[in-house]
């Protein structure tokens, strides 16, 4: 490879690495058209996969630069990563009949190929097929591989969700300052944690929305590593909002022994082991959210038009993976046994991982789908997808994620 072709190659990355994505494809693709270099046409692939929105252009887009690599450079090392990506391609949009027929005409040796086993374990999970995404998991995890540590966490049997369950598991929070305000009744509860710096961005404005919007709640604020001047500003500025029914946690990180990246991906996580246990005191219907989301319509009226299930959560529609597939940003939990099923694992199994292995990044995400998963499987559970009121341009939208203020209308 000459010099100009490496410099060429280095700046492509480097526009990829900087989410350049328009200004990447540009520049491998004029990489390719000089050079032919079979290792180009997946990048642009992968490109497109992450760049684009998903609709016909941009199905078409890909399956053609995937075929074109197939047809040049087939039986090279690149027909591997080709054939994987079109298994990507094909089970993100949902044509499972083509996907099963590609994976079923592929040499043995490709169907072993690590990142084709974990495309067909997403697809056998979303057609339901959940014996044999069980049986390959577990043959997944006996291989020896640094890849393989995203897995770690995630299991989809019934028999060590029972031992996690079953177990008495518990951690002693410190909390250095708690304040319960409770005037009216309420109909649900509604969840949000952050530290003072997310407060002060995001949890104030989320709280503002949910006053302007919603009735009947009681709104449960958890913050973490505030000094007490933090926490008497924090209290000053609730107080002034005047909400109805409030309560508000503060608690001091340092007994639980975590760095600063396990801390931020516990308290991420923290959330939802507050909304089991408002639950299990309250007995009703829990929101959590993102610090980040604007509440965009009446909450009460979101709980009686959905009085009829177990969940409502984010199911994404692309870049479906164990720690991405459900998003834990959003979610409503009615108060029914299967939701009091689900957030109880959900609390044990974190309190599990926090006591037994490590806390990672996602791990919140990663847990939920577990749990997604075995409520669906064993426990015949309603759970929803809520993607269409996430929206922030449909005004209908009751909420509205704003990724740390991008899309604040």
């Amino acid at each position: 490879m000459n010099n100009n072709i490496s410099k060429n190659i280095l700046i492509a990355q480097q526009s990829y690495k900087s989410k350049e994505y328009l200004k990447a494809y540009s520049l491998y693709k004029n990489i390719y058209k000089q050079n032919q270099l079979p290792d180009i046409l997946f990048l642009l692939a992968d490109i497109a996969l992450i760049a684009l929105k998903k609709n016909k252009i941009k199905l078409k887009l890909i399956s053609n630069l995937i075929d074109i690599g197939l047809k040049n450079h087939n039986k090279t090392k690149f027909s591997k990563e080709l054939i994987y990506l079109k298994l990507k391609l094909l089970r993100e949009f949902s044509h499972f009949d083509e996907f099963n027929k590609l994976y079923n005409s592929i040499e043995p040796e490709q169907q072993k190929y690590i990142f084709t086993e974990f495309e067909y374990l997403h697809y056998l999970i979303e057609t339901e097929q959940y014996d044999y995404a069980e049986k390959l998991l577990s043959e997944i995890k006996s291989k020896d591989s640094d890849f393989l540590k995203i897995i770690d966490n995630f299991f989809i049997d019934k028999l060590f969700f029972e031992e996690i369950i079953n177990k008495r598991l518990d951690i002693k929070h410190d909390t250095t300052f708690y304040k319960q305000r409770i005037s009216t009744e309420f109909n649900y509860t509604v969840v949000v944690v952050g530290n003072p710096e997310i407060f002060e961005k995001e949890i104030l404005t989320f709280i503002k929305s949910l006053k302007k919007t919603s009735t009947k709640y009681l709104l449960s604020i958890l913050i973490y590593d505030a000094n007490n001047y933090q926490i008497k500003l924090i209290n000053k500025l609730i107080e002034n909002l005047k909400i109805e029914n409030s309560c508000i946690y503060f608690e001091n990180s340092k007994t639980l022994n975590l760095d600063q990246n396990e801390t931020k991906a516990y308290y991420t996580a923290r959330r939802y082991i507050l909304a089991n246990d408002l639950m299990e005191k309250y007995s009703k219907t829990t929101f959590v959210f993102d610090a980040d989301y604007i509440i965009n319509k009446n909450l009460n009226d979101y709980v009686r038009l959905k009085s009829d299930i177990d969940i409502s959560l984010i199911i994404k529609e692309s870049f479906r993976y164990i720690h991405l597939t459900i998003s834990a940003g959003q979610t409503m939990f009615n108060c029914t046994e299967n939701s009091k099923i689900f957030l109880n694992f959900y609390k044990k199994y974190i309190y599990y991982i926090l006591i037994y292995k490590k806390v990672s990044w996602h791990i919140d995400q990663i847990v939920m789908y577990t749990a997604f998963i075995i409520s669906k499987r064993f426990y015949n559970g309603k759970i929803i997808n809520n993607l269409n009121q996430n929206n922030f341009k449909n005004k209908d939208s009751f909420f509205y994620h704003t990724f740390h203020g991008k899309y604040i209308m």
